[in-house]
């Protein structure tokens, strides 16, 4: 059990560590737009998940949201290059109604519910 948590902080980390140097690259290069940092922000994170599902890990259904949200911006933001302003806002807003909905499907333990 201890493996499996150790490797599941290292993915973690990895991802992290993959994200950051990815968003400096694109700030930092001219010619990569938001719209392909978005894809590539979703590549990894989805990256990660797949990493979990292959090691037997679960994955997270809000990372799994997430990337895919982040995947469809991006696409959307290259092929049609709208506005940033407009563009970010409508993403800040899915990635909040996603987060909210993944917290309110979740199936209630028996433990938690009120008698």
């Amino acid at each position: 059990m201890d493996n499996t948590i150790n490797w599941n902080r290292n993915v973690v980390t990895m991802g992290w560590s993959a994200l950051f140097i990815w968003w400096g690259t694109v700030i930092m290069v001219d010619p990569l737009t938001i719209g392909m940092g978005a894809i590539g922000t979703g590549l990894i994170v989805l990256g990660v998940n797949a990493a979990r599902w292959l090691k037997g890990i679960p994955m997270r259904r809000s990372t799994t949201a997430i990337g895919i949200v982040a995947l469809a911006w991006g696409a959307l933001d290259v092929v049609f290059d709208p506005r940033f302003e407009s563009s970010f806002a409508m993403l800040l807003i899915v990635i909040g109604v996603v987060l909210l909905a993944s917290l309110l499907t979740q199936p209630i333990p028996e433990d938690a519910r009120p008698q």
